[in-house]
C-alpha cells in the first residue's frame, strides 16, 4: 500500500467512525451556525492552520463530534497530525498519526465521549517541515466551574514573545 493510500485510509476511518457514532447521538445540538474557532498560531510552530468547532452538546457517556480543518499545508512532504484527549475524554478513533497532503485543506471528524463532567481538552499536534504545533480544543461537559477570585497574588507579565502569563508564587 502506497503512503497516499494509507493516508486516504486513515481519513476514510476517521470520517467513517464519525459518520457512524453520530447516528448514534441524532439528538445532540447542533453547534451555532459557522461556529469555527481558528487556534492561535506561533511563529516557531508547524505553520498549519487549524479551525475547529464542537458540533455536539457534550454529555457524560455520549459521543460528541469535533470538525476540524486543516490548511496551509506547504510543504512539498506535507505535514503529520496525531490526536490525544485528556483522561476526561475517551478518543473515539486511532491516535496513530495521520498523513495530511500538501497544498490542500483537509476536514475530519473526530469523536470523543466525555467521562465525566468538567472541562478536557482534545489535543491535536501538527508537525510540518520538522516543527509541532499542539492545539488544544476544549470540550465543556456539563455546567462550567465558576471562576475563582483572584488574591491578588499574582502578576501579569508579558513575555519576549508578545504571550501573557500570570506569574504566581508556589507556597
Amino acid at each position: 500500500m502506497t503512503r497516499r493510500q494509507q493516508r486516504l485510509l486513515a481519513i476514510a476511518l476517521l470520517t467513517a467512525a464519525g459518520a457512524a457514532l453520530s447516528t448514534a447521538c441524532a439528538g445532540a445540538q447542533p453547534a451555532p451556525a459557522g461556529g469555527f474557532t481558528r487556534a492561535a498560531q506561533k511563529p516557531s510552530g508547524s505553520g498549519v492552520d487549524v479551525r475547529y468547532r464542537v458540533l455536539d452538546a457534550p454529555a457524560v457517556g455520549k459521543s460528541t463530534r469535533v470538525e476540524i480543518v486543516f490548511a496551509r499545508i506547504n510543504d512539498s512532504a506535507g505535514a503529520m497530525l496525531k490526536f490525544s484527549a485528556d483522561a476526561g475524554l475517551q478518543l473515539g478513533s486511532d491516535s496513530a498519526p495521520i498523513s495530511l497532503p500538501a497544498g490542500e485543506a483537509t476536514t475530519l471528524t473526530v469523536t470523543v465521549v466525555p467521562r465525566e463532567e468538567g472541562l478536557a481538552y482534545l489535543n491535536v499536534f501538527t508537525t510540518q517541515r520538522g516543527a509541532t504545533s499542539s492545539t488544544s480544543i476544549p470540550i465543556q461537559t456539563g455546567a462550567a466551574a465558576p471562576a475563582s477570585k483572584k488574591t491578588g497574588t499574582g502578576k501579569l507579565k508579558d513575555t519576549p514573545e508578545g504571550d501573557r502569563i500570570l506569574s504566581m508564587p508556589v507556597k
